[in-house]
């Protein structure tokens, strides 16, 4: 667990207990070897509650969600663009074509889509 975003959230009355997660380090090296599936929705949502406690600390009159999202969604937006760095993905969105369910489906029965594993 990033303990950048987890201080965020404590700093701002969170009490979150200690937690461990994969150091981006080892995601990188995970990523050499093949992993192509990486989870990040842990440090979105830390990243997410650190911006609205500050918010909420910093504006304590206010209550709109409409207004403590803002920083939150921001906040969402930050980490993802600096995981998608440093997994390597930036800018590899022009790369995706689109395909039918159709045509995934019948990818998926002649076993072009098969996992392997060596």
């Amino acid at each position: 667990m990033p303990q950048d975003l987890l201080a965020e959230v404590r700093k701002y009355g969170g009490d979150l207990k200690e937690t461990y997660g994969v150091p981006v380090e080892e995601i990188q090296e995970a990523i050499k070897h093949g992993v192509r599936k990486i989870n990040i929705d842990t440090d979105i949502r830390l990243a997410m509650t650190g911006a609205i406690r500050r918010f909420l600390v910093e504006n304590p009159g206010k209550f709109d969600p409409r207004e403590y999202l803002k920083p939150a969604r921001e906040a969402a937006k930050a980490i993802c663009q600096q995981r998608y760095v440093q997994f390597g993905c930036s800018g590899q969105g022009s790369k995706i074509r689109p395909q039918s369910l159709t045509v995934i489906a019948q990818r998926y029965t002649t076993g072009e889509l098969a996992q392997v594993v060596n």
